[in-house]
């Protein structure tokens, strides 16, 4: 199973990263371009594996109603998925694009919280004495809130200063902030998870024998004790990907995520849906399933393979846990 989730997440990455560019190249749009026929009356998008006329400009009647542009603009292109909604862009390619998003602010985030957690978790673990006691304290102050609470009070908060931050087209506005975000709201996971894995390691008889040789106490963090740590650190990784895809879209729900003009497979869901504060009425005219299920679908295998694949590789690096 975990052999079938990790070619299931390899894919997944594979069409998140690659998979836009390639599908405009193919089609002949982008997923920012809308199609006027791609909508009816009600504002209803059309179902996938749709030709519509690619026209931008649409030709009316007198009563406002579509009617076939001229013959010179009546070439079609294909919407696999369907249209995304009123303007009509390609669900299939804004999908693609939002896996893209939604991945880099859960690797992201991870990564972030790595950078901050690890540090701490060696100087509480292998120091103790007041080094412990204050980071103690200060995660387990952390972790008496509602993490989504944080997130959204600090977005809410900080939203003038983070969300302007893009470091390059592949990280547009939104991307970092929400990485950030999460990543400092999510650290003191690994912070706890190292400093308990330190506490027994630190009288082990390699870490002793190191210090009778005059092996200063960094060389023993970073020769002798970090290794042993590597196995929990992978698969706390994989499950925080997992966790931070779910915490995106909570976030987007919530209006404090990434803003709809950035896809991501928490603000395509959002957009139909609308947010906590604002949900949107349904409305039967112009409701399609596609909007919801194509995302949902993206955002459940790559979460359930993620997890999966950490389960298999707490497996292999501790095949003890087993006996």
């Amino acid at each position: 199973m975990s052999l079938v989730a990790a070619i299931v997440f390899a894919l997944i990455l594979v069409c998140s990263v690659a998979g836009g560019p390639i599908a405009q190249a193919f089609l002949h749009h982008n997923g920012e371009q809308p199609f006027p026929y791609a909508v009816d009356w009600n504002q209803k998008p059309v179902g996938p594996m749709t030709r519509v006329y690619a026209t931008p400009n649409p030709a009316v009647d007198r009563y406002d109603n579509l009617i076939a542009p001229p013959k010179g603009q009546r070439a079609k292109t294909l919407l696999v998925f369907g249209g995304d909604g009123p303007l009509g862009r390609d669900e299939l390619i804004r999908v693609l694009d939002g896996g893209r998003a939604s991945l880099e602010i859960a690797v992201g985030g991870m990564l972030i919280a790595l950078l901050i957690g690890v540090p701490l978790g060696c100087v509480a673990g292998y120091f103790r004495g007041v080094w412990d006691a204050v980071v103690s304290r200060v995660t387990e102050t952390i972790m008496a809130f509602p993490l989504m609470m944080f997130l959204v009070w600090a977005s809410v908060r900080l939203d003038q200063y983070l969300t302007p931050i893009s470091l390059s087209p592949a990280l547009p506005r939104g991307i970092v902030a929400d990485a950030l975000l999460i990543g400092i709201f999510t650290s003191f996971y690994p912070a706890r998870l190292i400093r308990a894995q330190l506490l027994p390691l630190r009288t082990a008889e390699f870490v002793e024998a190191s210090q009778m040789v005059g092996a200063s106490h960094w060389r023993i963090l970073r020769r002798q004790l970090l290794p042993h740590l590597l196995p929990t650190l992978l698969v706390w990784g994989a499950i925080a990907v997992a966790t931070n895809i779910l915490l995106e879209v909570g976030l987007s729900f919530l209006g404090a995520g990434v803003q709809p003009q950035t896809p991501s497979w928490g603000s395509l869901l959002s957009t139909t849906w609308g947010t906590a504060f604002n949900p949107q009425t349904f409305n039967g005219q112009n409701f399609t399933p596609w909007q919801t299920i194509f995302p949902a679908v993206a955002i459940l295998l790559a979460v359930v393979s993620l997890n999966q694949i950490s389960e298999g590789m707490r497996r292999a690096l501790e095949p003890w846990s087993q006996r």
